[in-house]
């Protein structure tokens, strides 16, 4: 009988761990074949040998399976590679695809933790810097207009009565559970919730929700009432709504009601900037960091913890997006330009220029802030305006300089107070100034982001940091964005109204 051929699997041994990092097989004595590796070895073994030399060392070699018939030594070794590959990065070229993607594997986690990294380091250093504008605006305003002088409006006593019964069904619906079917006019109920019991809980669902209705309708007026200025809530949102499910709130008697409910339109509008400045600089807003930092005035800390100990601090101002930076850049370039002393974070230069271009774009960059501008940008009217066509006109056409604005204004004249309008943008960059207002009034501006705008130009108004502006401009400025979160003639009758309707139902 003839003997069969067998031969080895070996693997070579990392001396440094005692790892495996590579698998073959022979035929002939491990040792000779560890020789031809050393003499000849393949270009990831080379590598990995030359490695080893640099230190003194050289691969060991150990046999993993001896007497293996060279017919089945092709497929041991691929068990045995793809055995090792699970538990270790080998060199073989067979094992590459799964040592590979292993490779490529580690390399998406480490990249994937870099940038998780680095958009944490980001937001950390954006924060601090925000931080810093912040502490330098609050420190040169005092913070937000206080709450002193916002009227307190008492509750009624039929809606405190119906406060009341919503809080007493409510307590008690959520001490006695039911499975919620409805009583319905004409079916009844279930045979199963046909009882003394289900038809209770059935009687207090329906007293909490026209209760609840009742409550909604006033809270809604309510909020209304304070501020008229916003009438068709050409603002966006921000107040209107803010009330409507105040009911929820657990007030311990109706002047605690009646406070709530009256600073809900300050909370929303004075408010608003410090908010937007708080969540750019990483302060939360439901925190009591918040209150301490937003101001030293009793009034508007008091006013503050109101809403944070309800559970509303969502109440406080509005929810600004990390993106949406309108508010906090706008304050940035009032402080910027108006603040002596102002210290500019290298990282919101860039947010400064294109808020400084955007409020000039708009008429509304003041002296002090076109000239920030300049500074920072010295091509700004280009920026702002654009190009100077009707000079490159009067070139163009041999006329005398300034002849074309001479015909622009005699045709269209000289008044476009619309910062849209391309007329007044050509006449003004032919002027080679800035059209700058005393103040940023905004005067006639609707959007989302206007009342925090005129909020948080009121505070630079009561701190005196438009010097420039004529008397009784400044107070003007601060009566009007007080208007939005104070009283208003029309909205007190509606209110009235809404609450003999109230006091009405309660009766019927």
């Amino acid at each position: 009988m003839t003997d069969v051929a067998t031969g080895t699997i070996y693997a070579l041994i990392d001396p440094r761990t005692e790892t495996v990092r590579y698998v073959g097989q022979t035929t002939k004595p491990i040792e000779v074949r560890l020789a031809g590796h050393l003499a000849a070895p393949a270009p990831l073994v080379r590598s990995w040998i030359e490695e080893l030399a640099v230190e003194g060392r050289r691969p060991g070699i150990i046999p993993i399976r001896e007497g293996v018939p060279t017919g089945e030594l092709d497929s041991a070794e691929r068990e045995e590679i793809a055995a090792h590959s699970a538990i270790g990065d080998l060199l073989n070229v067979v094992s590459n695809v799964a040592g590979n993607a292993k490779r490529r594997k580690a390399s998406r986690e480490e990249a994937k933790r870099r940038e998780a990294e680095e958009k944490a380091m980001d937001l950390s250093w954006r924060q601090a810097s925000w931080r810093l504008v912040a502490d330098q605006v609050r420190a040169a305003t005092g913070g937000p207009i206080p709450p002193s002088d916002v009227p307190l409006r008492s509750i009624p006593e039929p809606v405190w009565a119906t406060y009341r019964s919503y809080r007493e069904a409510d307590n008690w619906l959520t001490a006695h559970p039911g499975d919620g079917y409805l009583l319905v006019p004409g079916v009844g109920l279930t045979a199963t919730e046909d009882s003394p019991e289900a038809r209770e809980r059935q009687e207090i669902r329906q007293l909490r929700q026209r209760c609840a209705d009742g409550l909604e309708d006033f809270m809604r007026t309510f909020c209304r009432s304070f501020v008229a200025v916003d009438d068709g809530e050409r603002y966006g949102d921000g107040v209107f709504g803010q009330g409507d499910d105040a009911y929820k709130v657990a007030f311990s008697d109706s002047t605690h009601m009646a406070r709530y409910l009256s600073l809900i339109p300050w909370a929303a509008r004075s408010l608003d900037p410090w908010v937007a400045l708080a969540e750019a600089a990483g302060i939360d807003r439901s925190d009591a960091a918040f209150a301490e930092w937003v101001s030293d005035d009793p009034d508007t800390r008091a006013a503050v913890m109101l809403f944070q100990e309800a559970g509303t601090p969502h109440y406080l101002g509005r929810h600004y997006d990390r993106w949406d930076t309108d508010i906090p850049s706008f304050a940035l370039a009032l402080g910027a330009a108006h603040i002596p002393g102002f210290v500019i974070p290298d990282l919101l230069r860039s947010d400064l220029r294109e808020r400084l271009v955007k409020v000039a774009q708009d008429r509304q960059a003041t002296d002090r802030m076109c000239k920030l501008l300049q500074e920072i940008d010295p091509r700004a009217l280009d920026t702002v305006y654009g190009k100077d066509r009707l000079a490159v006109a009067d070139a163009e056409l041999g006329l005398p300089a300034g002849l074309a604005a001479q015909v622009i204004a005699n045709v269209f004249g000289t008044e476009h107070r619309d910062p849209n309008s391309e007329i007044g943008k050509l006449l003004q960059r032919n002027a080679g100034t800035f059209q700058a207002p005393a103040v940023p009034e905004y005067a006639d501006w609707s959007g989302i982001h206007i009342p925090a705008v005129r909020s948080a130009v009121a505070c630079f108004c009561a701190a005196g940091l438009f010097e420039a502006a004529e008397d009784g401009l400044l107070d003007a400025v601060i009566e009007r964005s007080k208007r939005t979160w104070m009283p208003g003639g029309r909205g007190l009758e509606v209110l009235e109204e809404v609450e003999q309707r109230l006091q009405a139902k309660l009766a019927a």
